[in-house]
């Protein structure tokens, strides 16, 4: 045990006297020199209880006792009890949109080859349905086209020969206005070219589309619109045909006529 200096024990006897805790006995300071030997005496056999010593060794190093931290906020407890993100789930993040754009284009389904059949109905939805109408009622459908459904255009094109196709690329100021188009003899009568029975001259496309085009909407006017019953050999003529003129490699992949 560590022994404290008397003069600490005597300040903290005296601090006591002071608060009416201790009684002065007078062993302090002057008084009878006699008395104060006996008393002395008796202090020093008695000693300082460890309570007086440890209060001494309070007082005289005036020791504070530190006041406790507060706790920390919530959020800052959240935050350092967290489970941290793994370093691997980073590289994953930066491939999912790469990994979704690869799965969406394998699952979709590829795309429809083309055929004489579909380009002809692209040409004639971009370039003759404004006249002729998209079933190809023309006239009979109060359009400025003559009519092509119902087998009308069989009737003055009995079959898909180079006279159709220079119909369709020339138009009526080439073939001369006031000719005669198509069969002569069709029943009904002949067509003139320039228009007749409120049907307007017909334009030429030529120009505007190349000669797998102009026999691709030949074939959709006639197999389609016309209602044309041909064998499966002639389809596979009329595609090889197609094909030859530059159809399915110029147009994207693909080839046939769709029969």
């Amino acid at each position: 045990m560590t022994e404290v200096p008397e003069y600490l024990l005597e300040r903290s006897r005296q601090r006591r006297i002071a608060l009416g805790v201790l009684e002065d006995d007078g062993s302090s300071g002057g008084g009878d020199a006699g008395a104060a030997a006996p008393a002395a005496g008796a202090t020093a056999a008695a000693g300082p209880t460890q309570a007086e010593m440890i209060a001494a060794a309070r007082e005289a190093a005036q020791l504070e006792v530190e006041p406790e931290a507060p706790p920390d906020p919530s959020w800052v407890i959240a935050a350092q009890t967290r489970h941290r993100i793994p370093i691997w789930v980073l590289p994953v993040l930066f491939c999912l949109p790469l990994w979704a754009f690869v799965y969406v284009k394998l699952t979709e389904p590829p795309p429809e080859p083309i055929t004489a059949i579909n380009e002809g109905a692209t040409t004639y939805a971009v370039r003759c349905s404004s006249c002729h109408g998209g079933d190809g009622a023309g006239s009979d459908g109060g359009l400025v086209g003559r009519p092509l459904w119902d087998g009308e255009v069989l009737l003055t094109f009995p079959s898909l020969d180079d006279s159709f196709i220079e119909w369709i690329s020339v138009g009526s100021e080439g073939l001369g206005l006031g000719q005669v188009y198509g069969d002569p003899n069709r029943p009904g009568g002949a067509h003139i070219s320039g228009g007749s029975d409120n049907a307007a001259a017909m334009p030429a496309f030529g120009d505007v589309l190349n000669e797998h085009q102009l026999y691709s909407v030949a074939r959709y006017v006639r197999e389609v619109i016309g209602g044309e019953a041909i064998s499966d050999e002639v389809a596979a003529e009329r595609d090889a045909e197609w094909e030859h003129l530059g159809g399915g490699a110029l147009s994207g992949g693909g080839g046939g006529g769709g029969h």
